[in-house]
């Protein structure tokens, strides 16, 4: 009997110890002290912790903001430098491009222009000329005192000669013609023999080179010299004249078969010029020293007749012309 109040009442005691735990109102009583202090150290602790993870997912993430400004200022820098490389790259091809245009109408229009200066001129400005002149032909020692005057004097060059070059070769084809007087010889042979000078006309074509000055005088004005040899023919100048006579025909014997009504003979001329270039032309004014060998067969007869003569026949053309390039 005892046993089994003692079994109830430990049952109770359990079940109202169950009943204690299972209620919210029931009350813990904690002790002050030691565990009052443990429990506010493991609170601070824990808010340490929170503040720390906190500031370090803040600097988490601003770190992560910094490193996305970075990588984006990056790119755009990157996209603004390719970009331009890009703009330098098309601006200089199209510099070139337009240089290269600019060149290549350059070399069109000197090219045009070439070509129309060319067609200005009528020999191509490769540096030949062809000219005609005309003057007076002054006779000078022998050939004035056998009784011939100053005549007409025809000229007509053709040559090559660059504008910058100091050398050129001209051929010369000229016509000359002289007025003639009557001659008296006054050398001792007795009687006083005059005779009649036609007017003779000589005919020549001469080789000769030509050498320019560097520098032009004045403007587009050149003075240059030439100086060359050739063959002179001799015509109209009657058989028995003082001509006639210096160049071999025995005027004195008056032998129809020995004397000839042409003479040809060798001859050299030098001289100077003035050269006005005008346009594709220029306008030449020129003297020169004519010497032509008269190659007679000198005698006594001769020599008393005509007096102690040379052997050569001068004289100076003085010519004002135009050359055609």
């Amino acid at each position: 009997m005892r046993s089994s109040t003692s079994a109830q009442d430990s049952t109770q005691r359990a079940n109202a110890a169950r009943q204690a735990r299972a209620t919210s109102q029931q009350r813990i009583r904690v002790q002050k002290g030691e565990a009052a202090g443990t429990l506010d150290l493991r609170a601070d602790s824990l808010a340490a912790a929170e503040r720390a993870r906190a500031d370090s997912v803040s600097r988490a993430q601003q770190y992560t903001r910094d490193s996305l400004i970075t990588a984006d200022r990056a790119r755009m820098d990157s996209m603004a430098a390719v970009a331009r490389l890009r703009a330098d790259s098309v601006a200089r091809a199209e510099a070139f491009r337009r240089d290269s245009v600019t060149r290549a109408d350059s070399i069109t229009a000197a090219a045009e222009a070439w070509r129309k200066e060319q067609e200005r001129y009528r020999l191509g400005n490769n540096g030949w000329y062809v000219g005609i002149g005309g003057g007076l032909s002054v006779p000078t020692n022998d050939f004035k005192h056998l009784g011939y005057n100053s005549g007409l004097n025809v000229h007509v060059p053709i040559g090559w000669h660059r504008p910058n070059s100091a050398l050129g070769l001209r051929m010369d084809l000229s016509y000359n013609r002289f007025s003639g007087r009557t001659f008296t010889n006054d050398a001792p042979v007795g009687s006083a023999v005059t005779l009649q000078n036609p007017n003779p006309q000589v005919l020549s074509a001469t080789m000769n080179v030509t050498l320019a000055t560097p520098l032009s005088l004045l403007r587009n004005v050149r003075l240059y010299g030439v100086a060359g040899a050739g063959l002179y023919h001799f015509r109209s100048f009657g058989g028995n004249s003082a001509l006639g006579a210096f160049l071999g025909n025995d005027v004195l014997e008056n032998n129809e078969a020995s004397n000839k009504s042409t003479r040809n003979k060798l001859g050299a001329q030098g001289g100077a010029g003035l050269d006005w270039t005008v346009g594709t032309s220029s306008i030449y004014l020129e003297s020169r020293v004519v010497n032509v060998f008269a190659d007679r067969d000198d005698n006594v007869a001769f020599r008393d007749f005509f007096g102690d003569r040379s052997g050569s026949l001068r004289w100076v053309p003085i010519v004002l012309g135009v050359k055609i390039r």
